[in-house]
């Protein structure tokens, strides 16, 4: 075996391209069951498994070439007519790939892969010398991946109560004395040390250590089980590599030199006019290169986020393979459809859609898909569809998962919410179907009745719904009973840039995420009513709670809001009261270092150089409470 100390960047490539490669080829195996005449399709099959060969054995990694040699030489025979493809045999081939995938990992952190199973070696020779094989059916299919419990972990910091006005005096050097309501046990709270005239780091107290998630590959099992259990880790492993359009990078560098030419005529500008030449035709000039300046910029800004997009395919292609294992380990059939894989999507948010996506396809899966018999009685084709399609609308990306299953009722998802816990009776039967369906996305909520390895614990769609949070995204379902149904997931093209609405709290501006956002309208005294004690207003027909942006932070609100901004929360709808606006913006969030408030998602600079904090509304609205009526009222009068 070689020491890799001086071939690392080789060793790097290699991963990188055969990882992409053994994806490819898992997903062509998932195809060749349904297409097994296909010569073509195997041939595909047989050269991108013949590659990893070759550059296995070109950096001596001998376990990996001994297994791929005895897998290809399987390809080999049914390549020529040899062999026929059984569900027996390609769970074998599917153990293989997995192990291989092993042997990557093996190979990026330690260097040095174990060699394979003797098990699964022996069962390869089997399959090659045409004896029968051990397992049959489903029997001994890998695992289909549990993906690790992202996001059930709290951030540092995450659900401590915050002084909004002392935050303020941590961050931008204000003393926090100096604003009104100010808690003076803010700094023992944050251990914040603000001195004045410049923003202070701010330390957040740790968090009890809490597991992200539990590696299965210690439980009992058979080794094909353990091994598709051990999918599940990789398949949250964050590449930190990233593959650019060298044209993308062409167009960066041509932008660079057209900003240096227009940065030297400023620069000839500024001595003319520090040499006293104040003419016209100067000022002129000034103008049309700052001009000039701020379309490059702005085109440059452009192309550099470009450079960050990245194919959405390249995270669909790890799910054929799942789909599949997931189908044999239930006794389903079904097909995944892919489409829109050309779709581009920050790289940083194709990273954060994986969790989500495995537990989408997981679940409709599990959930969604009938067994043969019952899709049989329906008058529906044994085998079911999920489709996972992505595709751009206007500055979003909408990712959809759909099914031809059996589809969710309202009426079962309320009584299930109740025999759980979850809320009474009086609240779920409030619910309309649209919300009822958002059901599931509640923590501990699951419609089976037994826990399996696959579902039941009522986390996955939790997982789905914080992660989709996180990017700014929205999640509608749309379900009809015994048809199917389908989850449309609304990303913004990428997250380095937000649109806000700033509003203001007195003359304090805070950003709220435009995506919540419905329309802005106009409050009055008279419109405000107490209905079982919560301020409530009437729009459209539409009874909406009002719950006023400083009674949510905990900021002083000396006079009535004038305005209302109708938000579009996860299962609701209200009315956001504010004191007024600032405008539309596109802003840079630039994460608080070393603590994540509860309901802050970041802060930003205004074009004057304040701060101005973007608030996470979604934490905020998950506080319970309302605000006064009767307090909304005397304010009125």
């Amino acid at each position: 075996m070689s020491d890799f100390s001086g071939d690392q960047e080789l060793l790097k490539e290699f991963l990188t391209e055969a990882s992409e490669l053994l994806a490819d080829v898992d997903n062509k195996l998932v195809e060749l069951e349904r297409r097994q005449d296909d010569p073509a399709l195997l041939n595909h099959i047989f050269r991108g498994f013949h590659t990893i060969k070759g550059g296995a054995g070109f950096l001596c990694v001998q376990p990996l070439v001994e297994l791929c040699h005895l897998t290809e030489n399987l390809f080999d025979l049914l390549r020529n007519g040899s062999m026929r493809l059984e569900p027996a045999l390609m769970d074998v081939i599917m153990s293989a790939t997995a192990t291989v995938r092993d042997m990557f990992d093996a190979l990026a952190t330690s260097g040095h892969p174990s060699p394979a199973d003797p098990d699964l070696l022996e069962e390869l020779s089997r399959a090659i010398s045409g004896e029968p094989l051990a397992r049959a059916g489903g029997a001994g299919t890998p695992a289909a991946p549990a993906p690790v419990e992202a996001g059930s972990a709290p951030a540092a910091g995450a659900g401590a109560h915050v002084d909004w006005p002392a935050l303020y005096g941590a961050i931008t050097g204000i003393p926090a004395a100096a604003r009104p309501d100010a808690r003076s046990d803010l700094q023992a709270d944050l251990q914040v040390a603000p001195r004045a005239g410049a923003a202070t780091p701010v330390e957040a107290p740790q968090a009890a250590a809490s597991p992200l998630g539990r590696r299965d590959t210690d439980q009992p099992g058979t080794r094909a089980e353990r091994a598709g259990r051990r999918d599940t880790d990789k398949l949250v492993v964050k590449d930190n590599t990233i593959r650019i359009d060298t044209a993308r990078l062409d167009q960066v560098l041509n932008l660079s030199g057209e900003i240096g030419l227009t940065k030297n005529r400023l620069t000839c500008l500024r001595t003319e006019i520090m040499q006293g030449k104040t003419s016209i035709d100067v000022f002129r000039a000034l103008d049309e290169a700052v001009s000039q300046l701020d379309l490059l910029v702005g085109d440059l800004q452009n192309a550099v986020m470009k450079t960050r997009m990245q194919p959405v395919g390249r995270l669909f292609q790890k799910y054929p393979r799942m789909a599949r294992d997931l189908a044999r380990q239930l006794g389903k059939e079904l097909d995944l459809e892919l489409s829109g894989e050309e779709t581009e999507l920050d790289k940083t948010m194709v990273e954060e859609l994986n969790d989500p996506l495995v537990h989408l396809v997981r679940n409709a899966a599990d959930h969604g898909i009938e067994s043969p018999e019952d899709r049989r009685m329906a008058g529906k084709p044994e085998k079911g569809t999920v489709r996972l399609s992505a595709r751009q609308a206007g500055d979003h990306i909408v990712i959809e998962i759909s099914d031809d299953g059996r589809g969710m009722r309202p009426d079962v998802l309320r009584r299930k919410a109740v025999e759980k816990g979850l809320m009474d009776i009086e609240a779920a039967s409030s619910l309309d179907d649209r919300q009822a369906l958002h059901l599931i996305f509640m923590p501990g909520f699951s419609t089976k009745d037994e826990v399996s390895s696959v579902s039941g614990r009522g986390v996955g769609m939790d997982v789905v719904k914080s992660n989709i949070q996180k990017l700014n995204g929205r999640i509608e379902i749309t379900s009809e009973p015994g048809s199917g149904t389908r989850i449309a997931i609304s990303l913004p093209l990428t997250l380095a840039i937000l649109p806000v609405l700033v509003v203001r709290v007195g003359e304090q501006p805070f950003a709220v995420p435009l995506s919540m956002v419905r329309e802005i309208i106009p409050i009055r005294a008279d419109e405000v009513q107490a209905v079982s004690g919560r301020a409530t207003m009437v729009v459209r027909d539409e009874v909406l709670p009002v719950r006023t942006l400083s009674g949510l932070i905990g900021w002083p609100q000396p006079v009535q809001p004038r305005y209302g901004v109708l938000l579009q929360a996860a299962l609701s709808s209200l009315v956001l009261a504010v004191d007024g606006f600032i405008g539309r913006d596109d802003v840079v969030i630039k994460p608080l270092d070393q603590i994540k408030p509860k309901g802050v998602a970041g802060a930003t600079l205004a074009g004057d150089g304040s701060v101005v904090l973007v608030l996470d509304m979604e934490a905020l609205l998950a506080e319970t409470g309302h605000d006064d009526p009767a307090a909304l009222f005397a304010r009125a009068a």
